[in-house]
């Protein structure tokens, strides 16, 4: 199970998915030309208002939240589904679709965002490599339960071969 590197893939998005929902790190902030407010977006909450008079909007968006809870969930069963490579592989895909809706809904969050304030100038924060990583690596983790299907297939192929000469050479 663990010797095999989809397996190492898989976990890693699974922790860093835990983590990115336990500590909602900041991924953009905004701040309007004029100083008089800013914005703040998390992985899955969203603060608008003037943050330093400790006035602030606190809004929740649970789709986020959503997509990255079902990549881990589809990660954990892609990793203890090791001995069905057509299950993991399909659950892989899973893990991989909701990274990439976990992504574009960040994205669509940044820019509704600043095309809504026209006054706005908007940053990314380092926190806003995490989910392009879970794409990385969960579409890694998909290559490699293919590439092992393969050489199994492969392996098949040549042991059947074998034993159809083996076999013919018997019957003579």
């Amino acid at each position: 199970m663990i010797q095999r590197i989809q397996t190492i893939y898989l976990i890693f998005v699974i922790v860093v998915g835990y983590v990115n929902l336990w500590q909602d790190p900041v991924y953009a902030w905004f701040t309007a030309n004029d100083n008089s407010n800013s914005s703040v977006l998390m992985f899955w909450h969203s603060y608008a208002g003037e943050v330093r008079d400790g006035n602030a909007l606190y809004a929740p968006d649970l789709l986020t939240a959503f997509f990255t809870g079902v990549m881990m969930i589809a990660g954990l069963v892609a990793v203890c589904s090791f001995r069905h490579r057509g299950l993991q592989l399909k659950v892989a895909w899973i893990t991989l679709i909701s990274s990439v809706l976990s992504v574009g809904v960040l994205y669509l969050r940044y820019f509704l965002l600043l095309w809504s304030q026209s006054n706005y100038s908007g940053k990314f924060g380092i926190h806003f490599l995490w989910p392009h990583l879970f794409i990385i690596f969960s579409a890694l983790s998909v290559y490699n339960i293919r590439r092992d299907e393969r050489l199994v297939r492969s392996m098949n192929r040549i042991r059947t071969q074998v034993v159809h000469e083996l076999l013919g050479q018997h019957r003579d």
